[in-house]
C-alpha cells in the first residue's frame, strides 16, 4: 500500500475550474507542454508528502481533525505567471495570493508533517496553481508586447477546505480526495464529531 505519493492541498471551487480550463484553451494556441492539468486536478498545493505507510497517514488524520485551524476566508489568485525561463517556462501557472490564513494552513501542516517525521520544506512556500508543466515547444503569451488581458486577471475564491490527496499517475484526473479537513466556522476544531 505503502507505493502510492500523496499529498496536502487546496481544491478550487468549479467557477475557477472553469476560468483556468478557459485559460488553458488559450494558451493551447501558443504553447505545446507536455503535461496539462486535468481541470478537476486543479489545486494549491500545501505540501507534498510523497509515499507514506498507512499507521503515518493515520498519525497524519488525526493530527489535521484535532489541529486549531483558520475560519473560511477569501482568497486572491492570479495573475498568470511562470516558473523557468521567462519566453518558454517549465511552469505555467496562477499564482496565488500568500494571505496569513493561506500561510497559517501552511504553517500547521509543515508541524504535523515534522511531528511525523516529514523533513520540512526548505524552499520559501509559493502558493499557486498549475495550468501546464513540462514545455515542448511555443513562445509564453506572457513575455508578449501586450499581454492579454484573461492572462492578468485576479479572482477572488472562498476557502473553506483543504485535502489530502492520493496521487494516481497513471489515470486522468489523477489525484483523489482521501480526507478532507473543512475550516471551523466561528472557532473551534474542525474535522471532529461530536
Amino acid at each position: 500500500m505503502g507505493d502510492h505519493h500523496y499529498f496536502i492541498g487546496i481544491p478550487l471551487s468549479n467557477a475557477m475550474r472553469d476560468e483556468f480550463t478557459a485559460l488553458q484553451q488559450l494558451l493551447k494556441q501558443d504553447m505545446s507542454y507536455k503535461n496539462w492539468t486535468h481541470p478537476e486536478d486543479f489545486h494549491i498545493t500545501v505540501k507534498f508528502l510523497g509515499a507514506c505507510a498507512n499507521p503515518v497517514l493515520e498519525t497524519i488524520k488525526q493530527q489535521l481533525m484535532g489541529y486549531l485551524w483558520p475560519q473560511p476566508f477569501e482568497l486572491s489568485l492570479g495573475p498568470a505567471d511562470t516558473f523557468g525561463k521567462h519566453e518558454h517556462p517549465r511552469v505555467f501557472h496562477i499564482s496565488v495570493e500568500s494571505s496569513s490564513a493561506l500561510m497559517m494552513i501552511h504553517e500547521g501542516v509543515e508541524q504535523i508533517c515534522e511531528q511525523t517525521g516529514f523533513v520540512r520544506e526548505k524552499r520559501k512556500f509559493s502558493p499557486h496553481v498549475t495550468l501546464a508543466k513540462k514545455w515542448i515547444d511555443g513562445l509564453s503569451p506572457l513575455a508578449a508586447e501586450e499581454v492579454d488581458s484573461r492572462f492578468m486577471r485576479r479572482y477572488l475564491m472562498d476557502i473553506d477546505r483543504f485535502c489530502l490527496y492520493r496521487v494516481h499517475p497513471q489515470q486522468s484526473p489523477k489525484y483523489e480526495v482521501v480526507y478532507e479537513v473543512r475550516l471551523p466556522r466561528g472557532g473551534g476544531v474542525g474535522g471532529t464529531v461530536n
